[in-house]
């Protein structure tokens, strides 16, 4: 998708008049969508037949987040949502596999734009446990959307599968971006779920095992911070 985007954003910033503006935009979303579609497909086809593995690379708790919430900024602009980042005690400096996770985050956020029309988006990571240097760490999207009854809440994790027939038609989709995200969740050896409540919107979460960075790592990137920014 950062392909699709960095060709199109140049041309639509550039583009003075206002309907060719809107007809890129909406060339731009339908790539995106295309994309995100391909890409999803490929994932849980290499999940379900074993051929994924996690990478063990150290990351940055805040560059992850901000990454993936840069994904859903201009869409929920146009719908005037608040975006809410929350952290609670999870460490700044991990490793794990972060191309895997800002992929699940940024499905669940996807997600809660979509289905949104009003109100707010929030993004939230906690610290559940600790085992050593092991780390339970919980994600989650909350919304102030239209919610999902609880009957249809239990087939949401099925490949292609949506809350109804209706969702597709109103909404689009195809159902396997929460599949994806309970797939790479297990790899994690977590879970994930959602807490929901019709017309008062929607908490998706998951959970995964990460690592806190070695100590000398930490400050060998602290230092190259400050010199870089100083």
């Amino acid at each position: 998708m950062t392909g699709v985007q960095a060709c199109a954003l140049p041309i639509l910033r550039d583009a003075a008049d206002p309907a060719l503006r809107d007809r890129l935009r909406k060339v731009d979303e339908a790539a995106r969508h295309l994309l995100q579609v391909i890409n999803d497909i490929l994932d849980l086809s290499k999940i379900e037949s074993g051929a994924v593995t996690l990478d063990e690379v150290d990351f940055s708790r805040d560059d992850l987040m901000r990454r993936a919430l840069d994904m859903v900024v201009e869409p929920a602009a146009r719908k005037g949502l608040e975006l809410v980042l929350e952290l609670d005690h999870l460490p700044e400096h991990l490793r794990g596999d972060p191309k895997h996770l800002s992929q699940a985050l940024i499905n669940l956020l996807s997600n809660a734009v979509k289905f949104t029309d009003r109100g707010w988006v929030r993004l939230r990571a906690e610290l559940l446990s600790e085992d050593g240097a092991r780390l339970l760490a919980r994600f989650e999207v909350g919304d102030s959307g239209i919610g999902i009854p609880p009957e249809q809440q239990q087939h949401l994790f099925e490949a292609f599968r949506q809350a109804d027939a209706s969702i597709s038609r109103r909404f689009g989709g195809t159902g396997l971006g929460l599949a994806l995200t309970r797939h790479l969740a297990r790899l994690m050896g977590g879970e994930a779920g959602v807490h929901s409540t019709p017309g008062h919107g929607s908490t998706f979460w998951f959970t995964g095992w990460l690592a806190r960075r070695s100590e000398e790592h930490t400050a060998e990137l602290q230092s190259q911070f400050r010199i870089s920014y100083a």
